[in-house]
This record gives C-alpha cells, sequence and structure tokens, in this order.
C-alpha cells in the first residue's frame, strides 16, 4: 500500500512539473509586454487613448492603429493558454485576435505567427500568416516579405458560431501540442489544425479594429508531454 501511494505522488509530481503555469500578466501594467504597431493602417478611425493600457485588471485595446502586444519571452512551444476576452465599445468592425507561435516581425502589423480570429462573426477561425504552414491549407495568394496580406493559410472553423452577445465576457482556450493546434471557445471545440511550423514563439494579443478587452490570462505549459502524458521523475 505504501509503494502504490509512493508512485501515485510521483506520478502526480510528473504532472505537476510538466504542466507549469507562466505568470504573463499581472494585473496593473504591460510588464513583460511589447507593442508592435503600424502607424500607417488604423482601421478607418481613430481614438484618443493609448493602443494598449490596463483598466480594471483587464488588458485593453482601442483597435487602432493596427498592431499587436506580444509577450517579450519568445520560447512557448507546447502549451495550454485560456483567456477571457470580450468587445468594450462598438466599433465599425469588431475584429482581434490571438497569436501563438509568433517568431519574427516582418515591418507590418502582421507577424509570423498563427492568429487564433476573434473577428465578430468568425471567431474560431485559424490563419497561418507571413507564411506560417498548416497542413492541407495553402495560402491565398504567395507570401511577398513587406505585404501584410499575402501568403495567409485560412483554415475556417468547424463548427456553427459559439460567440456570446457583443459585450458579454467570451470564453478562449488554445492548446498547442507538437505540430498541432485545438481552439475551443466557450467550451466548444471550434477548429483543429496541424502541421505547424514554426514550433515555438511568443504569444500576442491583436489590435485590428475591435474595441476589445482581455482578462484572466492563464498559460501552462506542457514541454516534456508526450502524447498527453507527462513524465513520472526516476525514484
Amino acid at each position: 500500500m505504501k509503494k502504490k501511494l509512493a508512485f501515485l505522488s510521483l506520478l502526480g509530481a510528473g504532472f505537476a512539473a510538466c504542466a507549469a503555469e507562466v505568470p504573463l500578466f499581472n494585473g496593473k501594467d504591460l510588464s513583460g509586454w511589447t507593442a508592435v504597431l503600424d502607424y500607417d493602417v488604423t482601421g478607418g478611425y481613430s481614438a484618443a487613448e493609448p493602443t494598449w493600457s490596463v483598466s480594471d485588471g483587464c488588458i485593453r485595446t482601442t483597435g487602432t492603429p493596427f498592431g499587436y502586444l506580444r509577450t517579450k519571452r519568445t520560447d512557448f512551444g507546447d502549451f495550454t493558454f485560456r483567456v477571457e476576452y470580450r468587445w468594450w465599445r462598438p466599433t465599425p468592425k469588431p475584429n482581434s485576435g490571438v497569436f501563438v507561435r509568433l517568431t519574427g516581425e516582418t515591418g507590418t502589423f502582421i507577424p509570423v505567427c498563427f492568429e487564433n480570429q476573434l473577428c465578430r462573426g468568425e471567431a474560431g477561425n485559424v490563419f497561418g500568416l507571413a507564411g506560417a504552414a498548416i497542413a492541407g491549407v495553402a495560402p491565398d495568394t504567395p507570401y511577398v516579405a513587406g505585404d501584410a496580406l499575402s501568403g495567409i493559410r485560412k483554415a475556417l472553423r468547424t463548427t456553427p458560431e459559439a460567440e456570446k452577445p457583443f459585450g458579454e465576457w467570451n470564453t478562449l482556450e488554445i492548446e498547442v501540442r507538437g505540430d498541432t493546434l485545438t481552439s475551443r471557445l466557450n467550451g466548444v471545440e471550434m477548429n483543429r489544425v496541424t502541421g505547424l511550423v514554426p514550433r515555438k514563439g511568443a504569444l500576442a494579443l491583436q489590435s485590428e479594429g475591435g474595441a476589445a478587452e482581455f482578462r484572466n490570462l492563464r498559460l501552462e505549459t506542457l514541454d516534456g508531454c508526450e502524447g498527453g502524458v507527462c513524465p513520472v521523475p526516476a525514484r
């Protein structure tokens, strides 16, 4: 009985070591984050407030100009990321997204990454941006350096819309493991794509026309887990 309890304790330690939570946002300021903005692309409107700010424990964007707020850490590989988001005021086109495995700046508001689309009415689509590869999905056009809208691979969601009414909080979960990305919105699996290249990078929130707020950002690394099984430490 004692040996069995010892084994279970080691097994639990293995899972704990495997799924380690990484602090991303302190709820007070944008420490640990870097903003990249394209002041030539505004989405057709302007706002007096800063593009990115912190309000009531939330990360807030006005959606203009276009760009993104990325983590300074750039080596996230396998992980589960959970975040709540909502549209905090109307804009001409409520649009935003969450970038994962962001590996390079391109001189535009679109980096090399995979976008989890949050655009109103399109949430759940997954895009490979700036040449990022998704198996079985061809780009709309060949990627041309400096052309933000070239080389986009669009994996459309496999489930009907699951977004809540305008102004209500939605819960997005993104699991990235190996070459596979699975996204869930409000508990509903929306998409599953494979063949992802690159395999590591930063995480980012997008400014693209939507006045969005993000709260309860939680990232748990899964590096070292094989097939969903975490290694058991040696005795």
